[in-house]
């Protein structure tokens, strides 16, 4: 397919669906999620639309993440990165290691983990993106629970909380209690922890996130099991092993075997406790989860205590010791690592911070500049009018040769602070009016600022041509009229007395840019001032009263259309300007 076809906005609209669709769907149906996000990576193959693949595929990467398929997740997340720091996308950039850091700290590598995902809350911080802040930091307090550090866990999901509520989203909210509610849990709080995972429970089901019900009533089963209310926790745990099958979440699943193997050793039932805490291994084992693995070889030692057998005991007990040593030897470590690298990043982020807020000031001073310079200018256009006006009089009653030419310095003079106060107030206008889109007739356009131009002296002596070429354009009128204004009267100013002046007007788009050229046969501009033309203020020569503003203005409007603009000029030949602004 050619790969013109990429920018149709409807064609792109219905894979871009595709993908929001994906996302919305992974609470409830993750098989779906991944189909369509397979689906919507095709059709961007299709197109060639690299930056649609990279999303695509690093919405995969998610999905497998969440699926326990840890290797597809890390190379579709790499593979989305890659493209993201090439680009510099920085939203982009953070989803992915969003998606490492959860890699990670589920294949016990924690301090890497943590790394990661403090990245990823700088930049979703930067971006002022509390949907992704409250993820970011819930998937921080389970590290932090894996170092016990139960503060800064607890940190954690209070701020996941906040960020929730800020988002106004409940389905995050509910991520961020159920561990909280196993804290409360382990420290003994059993009222606060039931309230709060009830709490949980219910806003799951109120948002319909059955994967996220799942995890809320395996938190409430562990409460039911330490008060050893043994069949109300394997009826959660039941429907939890249901729903996290279907949606194929392997880490969730092995974690829910290990309980409902405790709760069938409890109850007495030894054979069934032993097949589910070897499900647990295997998925482990599979899924390389040691976690889950040495504490399902712990589950079996305490199980082989129970039917006195002491040789399994103690073979159990040296694999859960191995497992765990080997976590805790790389992770000890890796901890202290952690929490310097953590310091550090932190230290960053009150920097940017700091930087952010002096930033505002400047903006804010700049702001207070800009409404400064539009009312003094809107104050002083009154009374230059009425000196303008005034020569007009003066011009037709006064006689005499000496007062007439010093009532047309002054006169220059007044058309040059005119020119200035204009400028001024285009210049704040061009910064702070309201972006209102409408479609731009070029062709109409065009005419208007050249009949607006008649009142420049060289106006008469100067031919103008057009190739205006016919297309739909979307724009800001007031920009596009100041870009083409400007251009059209420099020219028409710096035109040459001694031959046919020309200026050439020219616009047509191209792939998917709008391109101006204004060309002309006028004076051109010296090479040793072409750097400074777009200078506020500057002049190039004292010839022609301009303000020295002309140009700075206009440099701001392509500015503020994104475009860009470039020039070609010699001495007593002439100059071309060439506008690319994005379609």
């Amino acid at each position: 397919m050619p790969n013109s076809t990429l920018r149709d906005p409807i064609q792109l609209a219905e894979i871009h669906s595709l993908l929001k669709e994906a996302y919305a769907s992974r609470g409830h149906d993750l098989v779906r999620s991944l189909q369509l996000t397979e689906q919507a990576l095709e059709k961007y193959q299709d197109f060639e639309y690299e930056e649609g693949i990279a999303r695509a595929k690093n919405q995969l990467g998610l999905f497998y993440l969440i699926q326990g398929e840890f290797e597809k997740a890390e190379v579709f997340s790499r593979k989305g990165l890659q493209y993201f720091e090439t680009t510099n996308d920085i939203k982009g950039m953070a989803d992915a290691w969003y998606n490492i850091g959860g890699i990670y700290y589920r294949t016990n590598k924690y301090h890497q983990g943590l790394i990661e995902l403090t990245k990823c809350l700088i930049a979703y911080r930067q971006l002022e993106d509390y949907p992704n802040q409250a993820r970011t930091l819930k998937s921080m307090g389970t590290i932090y629970e894996y170092f016990t550090d139960q503060a800064k866990a607890i940190e954690s999901y209070e701020k996941s909380i906040e960020a929730s509520r800020k988002a106004k989203d409940l389905s995050l909210e509910s991520n961020a209690l159920n561990p909280l509610s196993g804290i409360y849990h382990k420290q003994g709080l059993e009222k606060l922890a039931i309230e709060t995972i009830e709490r949980s429970i219910q806003l799951k089901t109120q948002t319909n996130d059955t994967r996220g019900l799942a995890f809320a009533l395996y938190g409430r089963a562990k409460i039911f099991i330490k008060q050893k209310k043994l069949q109300e926790a394997l009826a959660d745990l039941n429907r939890v092993v249901q729903i996290l099958f279907e949606a194929e979440d392997m880490l969730g699943l092995g974690m829910a075997y290990n309980k409902i193997g405790i709760c069938h050793q409890e109850v007495g039932d030894l054979v069934l406790a032993k097949e589910f805490f070897y499900k647990a291994i295997e998925l482990g084992n599979k899924y390389k989860v040691q976690f889950v693995s040495f504490k399902a070889n712990f589950n079996l030692y305490l199980l082989a205590k129970k039917q006195d057998d002491p040789i399994s005991a103690l073979e159990f007990l040296e694999k859960y010791f191995l497992q765990k040593e080997q976590v805790i030897n790389s992770e000890n470590y890796n901890i202290i690592k952690s929490y310097e690298a953590l310091s550090k990043i932190e230290s960053l982020e009150r920097e940017t911070k700091a930087q952010k807020e002096k930033n505002e000031i400047v903006e804010n001073k700049n702001a207070e500049l800009d409404s400064f310079f539009y009312r003094v200018s809107h104050d002083l256009k009154g009374p230059i009018s009425s000196l303008l006006g005034l020569y007009n009089i003066v011009k037709l009653d006064v006689q005499e040769e000496k007062a007439l030419k010093l009532f047309d310095m002054y006169h220059s003079q007044a058309v040059r602070m005119n020119d200035i106060v204009v400028g001024l107030i285009n210049l704040t206008e061009i910064k702070n009016t309201e972006e209102l889109k409408s479609k731009i007739d070029f062709d109409r356009l065009v005419h208007e600022c050249i009949n607006s131009c008649q009142y420049l002296p060289r106006f008469s002596f100067v031919t103008f041509v057009r190739q205006i070429d016919q297309f739909d354009f979307f724009a800001e009128w007031a920009i596009i009229n100041t870009i083409l204004q400007n251009l059209i009267e420099n020219a028409i100013k710096y035109s040459r007395h001694d031959i046919d002046a020309f200026i050439k007007i020219i616009i047509f788009k191209q792939d998917e840019e709008v391109i101006l050229k204004v060309e002309d046969n006028g004076q051109g501009i010296p090479p040793e001032h072409q750097s400074n033309i777009f200078n506020m203020f500057y002049r190039a020569t004292e010839k022609n009263q301009g303000s020295g503003l002309g140009l700075y203005i206009l440099k701001r409007a392509v500015e503020r259309m994104q475009g860009s603009i470039s020039f070609t000029s010699v001495l007593n030949e002439g100059t071309s300007f060439e506008i690319r602004i994005p379609a």
